[in-house]
């Protein structure tokens, strides 16, 4: 069985998407998430109950803002279904998801992001072309950084793959090990240049989530093992 490296911090979400697939994965963190002061979080939860539509783009942002539920009646417009479902667990009303990422969701929501004044809470390291087209769209809007992701470096733990959503996950992983003997699988063209630097990733994920990627990655190995 192949062993494959999450390096997420979320091994307890992310893990049961390789294990469908027949992969065994091994909880390999890379990064450490650190929140915004409370002061920025205070100004997200405000934006967010003033604004005409919020736009989410991690479940990690649902869990940071409102850990406990209670999401204001404010229209939610997601990135893809497990953000989605984040949103609709706290409570908010989700009104459009995206299927493939931020930028399928500029594609599908222009309209409905243009006529409205949006608040998007998000992480440091949002690929910047993408922020920079949301503020051509929107002409009310109000962003915070509510976390960043500290790249941290990883246990020598034995695999045979290693995945990455993130560049910090990139840069936490080399801080201790490199790309040596191990097929290297990516979620999103930063990440995939993060990588890309060093080496060509043998598997990028066609849609933006660990599913998309375990079943790539798992058809990547049939062939070539």
């Amino acid at each position: 069985m192949t062993r494959v490296a999450i390096t997420t911090d979320r091994f307890d979400f992310v893990a049961p998407e390789y294990v469908g697939f027949g992969l065994e994965p091994a909880a390999v963190p890379c990064v450490d998430v650190v929140a915004a002061g409370e002061e920025i979080l205070t100004r997200a939860l405000e934006a967010a109950s003033d604004a005409d539509l919020l736009l989410i783009t991690s479940a990690r942002t649902v869990e940071l803002l409102w850990p406990g539920g209670g999401m204001p009646p404010t229209s939610v417009v997601t990135v893809g279904p497990r953000s989605a479902a984040a949103v609709e667990a706290a409570g908010g009303r989700v009104v459009v998801t995206g299927r493939s990422g931020l930028a399928d969701l500029l594609d599908g929501a222009a309209d409905e992001l243009g006529a409205a004044r949006v608040a998007f809470p998000h992480a440091a390291g949002t690929d910047p072309g993408l922020v920079a087209r949301l503020r051509t769209l929107v002409s009310d809007l109000e962003e915070q950084v509510i976390y960043r992701a500290v790249p941290v470096a990883p246990e020598p733990t034995p695999v045979d793959a290693v995945v990455f959503a993130s560049p910090s996950a990139v840069t936490g992983w080399l801080l201790a090990r490199g790309f040596e003997d191990v097929v290297v699988g990516v979620i999103g063209p930063t990440t995939q240049a993060a990588v890309g630097r060093h080496r060509m990733p043998e598997v990028v994920a066609p849609r933006p989530s660990h599913h998309s990627l375990a079943r790539a990655l798992t058809s990547y190995l049939e062939v070539s093992v």
